[in-house]
């Protein structure tokens, strides 16, 4: 598979076989334009607009919304003829139960064997129930930015050992085009972490020992006004 940053909280994911799938489209708040890219899917976390930007996706993709507040599952067939189940965990927005800034969802899916959860805006640590829900986690893409909206870097090193994650990817973190958010991926204290160079990774096979990818401020400027992928 591979992993293609959008900028913020979203990415595209792009199957062997051409399925792709977009994760928390942004609209507002975001200091660029969302880029131009089509899908066969589009999840959305929650309802806030920097990660609610369906309508943006093109290629005329199916939606699958932030759920109610229950365990749900879907399974959904992409024009590539692969069939993907999505498993819908509910969680909050911060760390309050929802109080402050009300649910999210993780996404969670299995592409060519390797296990994907996308946290969107979560905002603590997982529960017992939750992880049971979840279970182990191969690749695990979650916020850092902290404050009061979500988990920060250290919540952040921590869920991704209670998901056991191979690899982890932080994203909704503090730049020049989202200066609202409080923490940056500098602030990530992790031996097993590297910056990359450019705004997608390939991923076919998991690490010996746990990874931390990170997308740097430097590969905005890369992603590219349309994503021919």
């Amino acid at each position: 598979m591979k992993i293609i940053y959008l900028g913020h909280s979203s990415v595209l994911i792009k199957t062997t076989k051409g399925s792709k799938i977009v994760i928390d489209p942004y609209n507002l708040k975001v200091n660029r334009k969302f880029p131009l890219v089509e899908a066969d899917i589009v999840l959305v976390s929650h309802g806030h607009p920097d990660h609610n930007g369906a309508f943006l996706v093109k290629g005329n993709p199916k939606v699958l919304r932030r759920t109610t507040d229950f365990l749900s599952s879907f399974e959904m067939k992409t024009d590539k003829g692969e069939v993907i189940e999505f498993i819908a965990v509910p969680t909050f927005h911060d760390n309050f139960e929802g109080r402050k800034y009300g649910p999210n969802t993780i996404w969670v899916f299995t592409i060519e064997g390797i296990k994907v959860a996308h946290c969107g805006d979560l905002g603590h640590t997982l529960k017992e129930n939750q992880l049971k829900e979840i279970g182990i986690v191969d690749v695990l893409i979650a916020p850092v930015g902290g404050g009061e909206y979500t988990i920060g870097p250290k919540e952040f090193l921590i869920v991704m050992e209670q998901l056991k994650s191979m690899i982890a990817i932080p994203v909704h973190y503090k730049t020049s085009f989202t200066p609202w958010i409080h923490s940056s991926v500098d602030e990530i204290n992790f031996p097993g972490k590297e910056i990359l160079e450019d705004y997608w990774i390939e991923i076919r096979t998991l690490p010996q020992l746990p990874k931390i990818f990170v997308f740097p401020e430097s590969v905005w400027s890369k992603i590219p006004e349309q994503i021919n992928e």
